[in-house]
């Protein structure tokens, strides 16, 4: 036997900052409640221009938070330019608000981090905001902040926000983990106005934060029971919610596969498809799940030598939710699976040539040295050999 037989389990396992999440049809109704108990008298509710054309969220928030809402900013963009954010303080100052309200995607969830961000450190500029770079894990936020989720990217249970410096073409990671929100509300029935394909996409987000936790080069037992419970439901019932937006079931199920997704994030590190989807959504403007969808099955094949054992969990589970043969192996059954739900597989799907794959290796090749991947990467080589997998 080897040691890693013999050895009974050690380490520590730290939980994200989240005082509490409800989830079910109807939990949004909690959101008073919270507001009490974090003391919050005047909200700024956070959101997307679309999300405000599909449903009535100032009525629907007023009602809920018991008339709390003072103030909507409705600049929430995809990959949060930094421009969003300094609006976004200005709002929050100009209304003085007590706490914030984030309801959508991962850019409006991190969106509303970096405007409690920029409260607290008083943030006026870009200059200002370049320099509450980078993560920092012990900073604190001095506004309370409640999230309702309407997709599967999983934001709402981490402190990372990512803001994209316009001027740079460069999204920057910054936070803490104290900025995670304070509550979150998972409610199916907010889910249903939310357009099926970015649903879907951001589920393969969710399935790309189990996969790596899984194969992570920090693997501990939690996060693998997490990360293994979290792709099983999401395999089961990904398909079934995209196809018919008012089966809440398989939305809730959806719902609490993602929160699995990644709330063992504070104990392990991503690897290579994170580190690449990072890169290539700041710099071309590419949803993350769909850079999921397009680099992530490259990734298992790059990663197989060193990750044989849970690629055999996750092709396990794979075959099971789609009836296909497990031997296939993890990168081809996933493939397949994410071809399935009408997404893309390919960067050139992306309208990336082939010829950019060079370019792009040296953009990335900063984020993934400094990834946990468990294959070690060395070289921009590696990076563009995972990139022309991809392509």
């Amino acid at each position: 036997m080897s040691d890693s037989e013999t050895r009974p389990p050690a380490g520590k396992f730290t939980t994200a900052p989240v005082d509490s999440v409800h989830f079910g049809p109807g939990s949004i109704g909690a959101l008073a409640e919270e507001c009490e108990r974090l003391g919050v008298t005047r909200l700024l509710v956070v959101a997307s221009p679309s999300l405000m054309t599909r449903f009535d969220v100032e009525s629907c928030l007023q009602r809920a938070t018991g008339g709390r809402v003072v103030a909507i900013f409705d600049g929430s963009r995809p990959h949060v330019p930094h421009d969003a954010v300094l609006a976004g303080i200005q709002t929050a100052s100009n209304a003085g608000v007590d706490g914030l309200l984030s309801i959508g995607g991962g850019s409006a969830i991190d969106l509303t981090k970096a405007i409690a961000m920029g409260i607290t450190r008083s943030v006026t500029t870009r200059d200002d905001l370049l320099a509450c770079r980078p993560y920092t894990a012990n900073a604190t936020s001095s506004l309370p902040h409640i999230s309702v989720s309407t997709t599967l990217s999983a934001g709402e249970f981490t402190g990372f926000i990512g803001i994209t410096d316009t001027v740079r073409q460069v999204k920057d990671i910054y936070g803490a983990q104290n900025f995670a929100p304070q509550a979150v509300i998972l409610d199916p029935e907010i889910t249903v106005h939310t357009p099926r394909p970015m649903w879907v996409a951001t589920g393969f987000k969710a399935i790309d934060h189990a996969i790596e936790a899984l194969c992570s080069a920090d693997a501990q037992p939690v996060v693998d029971a997490l990360a293994t419970d979290s792709l099983r439901r999401l395999v089961s019932y990904l398909p079934s919610s995209y196809q018919d937006a008012w089966n809440l079931h398989a939305a809730g199920q959806c719902q609490v596969g993602a929160w699995e997704s990644i709330f063992g994030v504070p104990n392990v590190r991503f690897g290579l498809s994170h580190a690449l989807g990072h890169r290539l959504g700041g710099r071309l403007g590419i949803p993350h799940g769909i850079t999921s969808c397009v680099v992530l099955p490259s990734v298992l094949e790059f990663n197989l030598e060193y990750t044989r054992a849970p690629q055999q969990v996750i092709a396990g589970i794979l075959a099971t939710g789609t009836g296909a043969d497990p031997r296939l192996g993890a990168a081809e059954l996933l493939r397949r699976f994410i071809t399935a739900q009408n997404l893309p597989t390919r960067l050139r799907d992306l309208d990336i040539r082939q010829d950019d794959l060079p370019a792009l290796a040296r953009e990335c090749v900063a984020d993934v040295l400094g990834a946990a991947n468990p294959r070690p990467v060395t070289s921009e080589a590696e990076v563009i050999e995972v990139l022309r997998r991809a392509w």
